[in-house]
């Protein structure tokens, strides 16, 4: 729970990034990840999860009943008391609404692009005080993304084939998987090559991290 705590308190939070769009580069992205179908199908999924709830609540609230045996004469049962319902129809909000919850996160904390951008002022030297990088994550559509300036981001090797990036005074970051995805432009056919490619590329333009870990 703490972390849908923490995800929901970071959204009033100002950041430090802004609402983009990213235009043709002479370049290919850094990095690149055709997002996965449980991201494409989330809004389906959410939409599915949000009619199932509301089914459950409605038969929970106006059908669970007392046991047969309870009613009289052969009637039909009375309805549970009116708090127990009320219970269970709260457990049942909740959980529809922590797996959607879930599943916004994780779409919305996948990367699936990573670009850096030239300097905003072309006369500027190329370090990581003027320079910014675009994000986009497995939900955003298109060529829209969100721009953060390159030296408040960190970007370092959390396990073998995963990146992580970090902007500071965010909870949270974004996960990179290098399983199948595309560097400068190139699918990866070796992890390390991959990394030492990045790491090049981060560092040459004045990014944080750690990538190589050897």
């Amino acid at each position: 729970m703490s972390v849908f705590i923490a995800h929901a308190t970071s959204l009033f939070r100002r950041s430090l990034g802004v609402p983009g769009r990213l235009k043709t580069l002479n370049v290919p992205p850094l990095y690149y990840l055709k997002p996965s179908a449980l991201a494409i199908l989330t809004p389906g999924i959410i939409a599915i999860d949000a009619l199932l709830t509301a089914n459950v609540v409605e038969l929970t609230w106006r059908r669970w009943r007392n046991p047969p045996e309870t009613a009289e004469n052969g009637g039909v049962p009375a309805l549970r008391p009116w708090w127990l319902r009320v219970a269970v129809c709260t457990m049942e909000v909740t959980v529809g609404t922590l797996l959607a919850c879930s599943l916004l996160i994780h779409r919305s904390r996948t990367g699936a692009l990573l670009s850096i951008l030239p300097p905003k002022n072309p006369k500027a030297a190329p370090t990581g005080l003027n320079r910014r990088i675009f994000i986009q994550n497995a939900g955003n559509w298109r060529t829209n993304g969100t721009i953060f300036p390159l030296s408040a981001c960190t970007l370092t090797r959390v396990e073998q084939k995963v990146l992580f990036l970090q902007v500071k005074g965010m909870y949270g970051g974004w996960k990179f998987d290098l399983n199948k995805a595309f560097v400068d432009g190139e699918p990866i056919t070796s992890v390390e090559t991959a990394c030492e490619i990045l790491a090049t590329r981060w560092k040459e333009a004045g990014g944080q991290g750690t990538i190589l870990t050897s």
